[in-house]
């Protein structure tokens, strides 16, 4: 593992509990969770459970509206990840701070802060995905907030000026280096 990069193995980064978090944070990571074990094991009991929650919580509109917004938050990801993101497991008690960052994406959305959403999507996507996953922040926000429910704010002002690192619910985290081959050498910094 490069060593400009966090190794979550190694306990650089610091994990959140579950139950630190407001309800509706643990709604979105639980829903994110499931939804990606689904996808993963082809088992269409995650997504029941996942629309069972969503609906009984938030109504049908909501939750319809909410999983559109899950879709393209994961096509971004999917298609576009700038490096492989971390994720836990449906029934883990504690947060990662790649499953951090899809909440302060929803966050900033519902708070109309783009700024942060774009460098949110710039950190965890390439170009080609980063209007997905900012319109599917967009619309979880946006259902969210008609249902008057508003993500925490949790973010510290460190993403404005630090373009090094990405503070979010107070955890540091590296900012990964993009690296290109150059006559078979990888040289750090070129586009």
């Amino acid at each position: 593992m490069r060593p400009d990069i966090p190794n979550p193995r190694k306990d650089s980064f610091p994990l959140t509990r579950m139950q630190d978090l407001a309800e509706s944070e643990r709604l979105i990571i639980d829903i994110y969770r499931r939804w990606i074990a689904g996808m993963r094991s082809n088992d269409d009991r995650h997504w029941s459970v996942v629309w069972t929650e969503l609906s009984g919580f938030l109504g049908m509109k909501s939750a319809r509206a909410i999983l559109g917004g899950l879709q393209s938050v994961i096509a971004g990801i999917g298609s576009s990840s700038r490096r492989p993101l971390q994720l836990h497991p449906p029934c883990c008690g504690f947060v990662c701070p790649d499953e951090l960052l899809v909440i302060n994406l929803v966050g900033a959305c519902q708070r109309r802060n783009y700024a942060l959403a774009r460098s949110t999507a710039e950190w965890m996507v390439s170009s080609k995905g980063r209007a997905s996953l900012l319109e599917g922040g967009r619309r979880i926000a946006d259902a969210l907030t008609e249902r008057e429910i508003l993500l925490p704010e949790r973010v510290s002002q460190k993403t404005k000026t630090d373009h090094r690192s990405f503070t979010a619910f107070d955890t540091d985290i590296v900012k990964p280096q993009l690296r290109a081959i150059a006559g078979g050498r990888r040289e750090a910094g070129v586009a």
